[in-house]
């Protein structure tokens, strides 16, 4: 994903925003409601001038608003005598820091509460000339808000931890319209989205009535903590070609089109009231029609999130093999660190590779949702912190900001993968059970401060910085001559490099069941505007507040047409970078024209075509050969031991680094057609020859998570697993015969998988095969590749 971009925080950007075309778009943005009679206010909006909505000798004023703006430094605040005044906005900006002042008088005896999330400027309020108190709110406090009563001359202030139940209208108002602009925000600017969503969530949580609101504002501030979780650098990659993405797209963008023409037609003020119904009829036909494409992109959704799923729990069961592992190793490592004779100087560094023992078991057991484990991370984070502070020291390699940052990311992941499945669970049972009660969130990023601040979440990043840094503090204890460092630091590789993957497919089943979950809350809504839309027809003669609600909720069938257009979209840009290995230039917005949207698909579609001319030939196909145990680090005798033991699986990792990549280095874009497996050492069982073989099953799977590189540079894709079946004649002396199921083929509708990733080896019939004396397995890799000038081909190096 791009680069997030930081939130305004200043009243002259946060105009800019609230004036930008995208927010303009949306109908019934604003609304006013004062009554001087009976001293009663209410206003509503995306942005409010906080001079011109707070108004004075009010008995009860509410301002419902995204972006609360203070023009200037001091601010009078005059309710009635009794008076309460009640702000709830997602922001309040400044300039400078302000102060809000209550006057002496019958504005003395008065109540004010704030609610608010993100603060560019401190804010303090006091009485008459008394000196001011800051008011504790923003990203950095859990405080939702503050309550100040004022009182014969005294003032007391309250902070909130929640927010109250408020069933206004207005407030309802406001909260969709914030939903508006988080689905447009969702494209452009991330952290508005997250922010926008987590203020939705925090106020709908534990509220019926606001059920539907809650489950929107989370499925979609949750798909985008996980992208910014998965980092920059991680997409998905479709599996399926360009061209099917592309006929896909033509076919929303006609969709669109025809919508988008009628809408236009309907807000047109010279259009006479016939044309305005006629209009409305055909959009309501459509959005009809547009129910069952809305349901195909539910059954989709599902599906992919099921795959992400599975995925998440093989790459579990992996990761708790490589946990115990990593224990075990570390016992006889500590063993040999008390018994290291050190300098002084290393004394530091003795305590920092004490402390990666510490934090590798704590944050293995997070990784595998184990609370207890995020006690013994911090204990080493706090370990690591104090050894830093040690005098003329050796530095270490490992810096207790690494320890952190993958603390936190690991911790937010730990709060947002299990409630995923609750969630995808309940909104499944929803579709037959409109009665189901659907779970409610308060929490989108895993962390308050990462809610209203998405520069604040923690991303995979950390892992990478954790296995390059611990593997370097490792090399150093093995060059020390420290008794079991070499054992240690193989462990220690392996529970890095699997730890990241599982954590990677997590947020990949956080991203995917709330892509469901959105598309299903999305069928329901659009269900229910049709309803809306057909029974306010039937009464429309012109009315104007008719018509500003017919409005708003065409508006939203509009929107989702023209979010399914960038949704192919989005599909085509992730197939070019798989495909390319580059940064497509395309911006993606669900609030382009349609002429901008037929601009899109015509340069994808010529960027695909011209990846090739980039290159001096076609890819060059490969065979390679390679043996179990020519695998990196131990992950053949690994491979061995899986196959043997209870679950007859083995696994083994790759990676486009030099030390995991085994005979994939050299060249770029490597793509397979296939793996196929033999058993060396292994034997029919007696009992199930028949003509002399037995045929084995082997079942062959990826992680789902793939890389590739590209002129040194790593790109990261989430995808679907991979599974191919694998059989064949093995004879009475153990030689293999002929194959029966070939997984190694060409695909003509299907991305084909690289090979870095994490691989499984399952045999599927152990009843038939005699593994006692299996010693290796020969892997056969086919495919193709690119290579540029160098002095590496094929794995090998030149002679």
């Amino acid at each position: 994903m791009a680069n997030i971009r930081l939130q305004p925080n200043n009243p002259t950007d946060w105009q800019k925003y609230a004036s930008s075309e995208a927010v303009t778009a949306i109908p019934l943005r604003y609304g006013d409601n004062v009554n001087n009679r009976s001293k009663l206010a209410i206003h509503r909006g995306v942005l409010l001038d906080a001079s011109a909505v707070l108004d004075p000798e009010m008995h009860n004023l509410n301002v419902y608003t995204d972006v609360l703006a203070f023009m200037t430094e001091d601010i009078t605040l005059n309710p009635a005598k009794y008076g309460t005044v009640n702000i709830v906005a997602r922001v309040l900006t400044a300039a400078k820091p302000v102060t809000l002042r209550v006057p002496s008088g019958d504005a003395a005896t008065s109540a004010i509460s704030i609610y608010a999330r993100v603060l560019d400027q401190p804010i303090s309020v006091c009485m008459g000339d008394s000196k001011p108190v800051a008011l504790d709110l923003g990203a950095d406090t859990d405080n939702v808000g503050v309550a100040v009563a004022f009182d014969s001359g005294e003032m007391v202030v309250e902070y909130l931890k929640k927010y109250p139940y408020d069933s206004h209208p207005e407030l309802q108002a406001s909260l969709e319209t914030e939903l508006r602009i988080a689905l447009i925000q969702f494209w452009i600017n991330s952290s508005i989205a997250i922010s926008i969503c987590s203020y939705v969530a925090v106020i709908t949580a534990g509220q019926k009535s606001y059920t539907m609101l809650n489950t929107q504002a989370v499925a979609l501030g949750q798909q985008l903590a996980g992208r910014v979780m998965a980092g920059q650098n991680m997409t998905y990659a479709p599996v399926l070609v360009l061209d099917t993405y592309k006929d896909t797209m033509q076919l929303a963008l006609t969709a669109a089109s025809a919508f988008e023409t009628q809408y236009d037609r309907f807000q047109d003020k010279a259009t006479s009231l016939k044309e305005q119904i006629e209009a409305w009829k055909t959009m309501l036909a459509k959005a009809t029609e547009s129910q069952t494409m809305q349901g195909k992109l539910r059954d989709s959704a599902y599906q992919k999130y099921q795959d992400a799923a599975k995925a998440a729990d093989s790459c579990d069961q992996q990761f708790r093999f490589e946990n115990d592992a990593v224990q075990n190793a570390g016992v006889h490592f500590q063993d040999g660190i008390e018994k290291w004779k050190f300098e002084q100087k290393l004394k530091a560094i003795k305590e920092i590779i004490t402390a990666v023992i510490t934090f590798a078991v704590g944050i293995g057991e997070m990784c595998v949702g184990n609370p207890a484990g995020a006690s013994g991370a911090e204990k080493a984070v706090e370990a690591a912190v104090e050894a830093e502070k040690i005098a003329n020291q050796v530095a270490a390699k490992v810096t207790s900001g690494t320890f952190k940052k993958l603390k936190d990311v690991v911790k937010a992941l730990g709060k947002l993968y299990p409630s995923v499945s609750q969630m995808v669970k309940a909104i499944k049972a929803l579709e037959s059970n409109p009665s189901v009660d659907v779970p409610s969130i308060a929490e989108i990023s895993g962390t308050t401060k990462g809610d209203a601040d998405s520069s604040a979440i923690a991303t995979m990043a950390a892992w990478d910085i954790w296995i390059l840094e611990s593997d370097d503090q490792m090399a150093f204890a093995i060059t020390a001559g420290i008794e079991g460092a070499t054992a240690y630091q193989l462990a220690l590789r392996k529970h890095a490099i699997n730890g990241k993957q599982l954590v990677q497919i997590q947020a990949e089943a956080v991203k995917a069941g709330y892509e469901y979950v959105q598309a299903q809350m999305e069928l329901i809504r659009c269900t229910k505007q049709v309803k809306d839309l057909q029974s306010l027809i039937d009464s429309y003669t012109g009315q104007e507040d008719v018509y500003f609600k017919a409005e708003v909720q065409l508006y939203d069938r509009l929107l989702a047409l023209k979010t399914g257009v960038v949704n192919e979209l989005q599909n085509m840009v992730w197939a070019y970078r798989y495909w390319a290995l580059s940064e497509s230039k395309l911006v993606l917005d669900a609030t382009k024209s349609i002429e901008d949207y037929d601009s899109d698909l015509y340069q994808i579609a010529r960027d695909m075509e011209t990846i090739d001319e980039q290159y001096p030939s076609d890819f060059q196909g490969f065979t390679y050969y390679e043996e179990s145990d020519k695998l990196p680090f131990n992950f053949g005798e690994l491979l061995v031991k899986g196959l043997t033991g209870e679950t007859y699986t083995g696994s083994f990792t790759l990676a486009p680094n030099k030390s995991l990549a085994g005979v994939f280095f050299g060249g770029s874009h490597y793509r397979l057609s296939g793996l196929d497996p033999t058993l060396r050492g292994a034997l029919p069982k007696k009992k199930a020859v028949k003509d002399g073989v037995v045929i084995v099953h082997l079942q062959i799977t990826t992680s789902g998570i793939y890389e590739d590189i590209r002129d040194g540079q790593v790109f990261r894709f989430a995808s679907l697993p991979q599974s191919r079946q694998c059989s064949y004649e093995l004879n009475e002396n153990g030689e293999r015969g002929k194959t029966w199921d070939n997984p190694i083929f060409e695909t003509k509708y299907h991305a084909e998988p690289t090979p870095f990733t994490q691989w499984k080896i399952k045999l599927l019939n152990p009843e038939d095969v005699d593994l006692s004396g299996l010693v290796g397995v020969d892997l056969k890799w086919e495919g193709h590749v690119r290579f540029v000038p160098s002095q590496f081909l094929g794995g090998k190096l030149k002679e």
